[in-house]
């Protein structure tokens, strides 16, 4: 019986692909959050674009571990859960950088925006991170996390009445 590797095992495959986007998208939010940009909205999608092409290259790649032998269901769940991984990471790391940078002044204190970026000790920028935390993070991420799964699973899977992969 051959030995498994790390390329030929789905399950390891998940974890490896979900951890390698989730630190590409890390490595990004936190240059994000050193430039001040982390509030632009383009750093969002930068980082949904990756984890999307990260999670439809692992369903693809998971379909060839498995030999093109893998079912749609499979694949699916496969996408899923590496998305999942990569958004718990990004999720706290995000957590962490806001906490990180957020600046210590009192509440009394609101400096207005300079031109188009909100003062970094803006009342409305602090307050707005959970907002954002839950919509661009969370809420984006998953809906093209699953999206990215579909789209790879069925690619792979276009003719669901044999086995291979055409």
């Amino acid at each position: 019986m051959p030995e498994r590797t790390i390329s030929s095992s789905p399950l390891k495959l998940t974890w490896v692909y979900g951890i390698l986007i989730a630190l590409v998208c890390i490595a990004f939010t936190m240059i994000f959050y050193m430039t001040h940009w982390s509030a632009d909205l383009w750093t969002g999608y930068l980082v949904s674009g990756i984890l999307f092409l990260g999670v439809l290259f692992s369903v693809i790649h998971a379909n060839k571990a498995l030999g093109g032998r893998a079912s749609l269901g499979s694949l699916l769940t496969m996408g899923i859960l590496t998305a999942a991984i990569a958004i718990v990471m990004i999720s706290t790391a995000t957590i962490f950088f806001h906490l990180a940078t957020e600046p210590n002044v009192s509440n009394s204190v609101d400096i207005p925006s300079d031109g188009g970026h909100l003062s970094e000790y803006s009342v409305t920028k602090r307050e707005g991170f959970w907002i954002y935390l839950v919509t661009n993070v969370l809420f984006m991420n998953l809906v093209l996390g699953f999206l990215a799964a579909g789209i790879g699973a069925m690619t792979v899977k276009r003719d669901q009445k044999t086995t291979a992969a055409k």
